[in-house]
């Protein structure tokens, strides 16, 4: 990404900021939500 954002004419590090937190956001979401699926269909219970 940041080889892509170069060629753009943008600096890198300050626009794959919000990239990056996009997905840690999404990673978080679908690790809860998995966690959730599988304790309300009684696997961790």
């Amino acid at each position: 990404m940041p080889l892509l954002l170069k060629k753009l004419g943008t600096d890198p590090a300050a626009s794959s900021t919000p990239f990056v937190a996009t997905l840690v956001d999404v990673t978080g979401l679908l690790i809860y939500f998995s966690f959730a699926m599988l304790f309300l269909k009684g696997v961790l219970l």
